[in-house]
């Protein structure tokens, strides 16, 4: 479906190549079809796409599917996934870090995986319990 969607939007990039609004439009979502992974901005630009380019090119990226982003099965696997474990969020161990967890957590903190802890505002927990607060220049 993303590969139709392509072609018929250079189509009709291609038949109105004289009007500066569709040609420009088109090519704005042929980029985003190629580059973005998120369905939401795939709509919005469907939708433009579907007043301003080519209506057939604009239902189909109305009623894509988010599989139909990705290149292969595999991939979209990956990222479904990926987005489920975000969405759940993780949360390192109660009484202590765990020294091998390296990411970001629900509150805009950074372990760094050596045991350590950058907050949200920049400051540091060390791994021995000291803070060393962020810079203010």
């Amino acid at each position: 479906m993303k590969s139709a969607a392509k072609v018929l939007i250079v189509i009709s990039i291609i038949f109105s190549f004289w009007a500066i609004y569709p040609l420009v439009l088109g090519i704005i979502a042929y980029k985003k079809l190629e580059e973005c992974k998120d369905i939401e901005e795939i709509r919005v630009w469907g939708i433009v796409t579907l007043l301003l380019v080519s209506p057939i090119a604009g239902v189909l990226m109305l009623v894509m599917k988010e599989e139909d982003l990705y290149d292969s099965p595999e991939e979209a696997a990956e990222a479904k996934a990926m987005k489920q474990a975000m969405q759940q969020g993780y949360y390192p161990p109660q009484g202590g870090v765990n020294s091998s967890y390296c990411g970001y957590d629900a509150y805009g903190g950074y372990y760094d995986g050596t045991g350590g802890y950058y907050d949200a505002e920049g400051g540091y927990y060390a791994p021995d319990g000291t803070y060393y607060p962020p810079n203010k220049m």
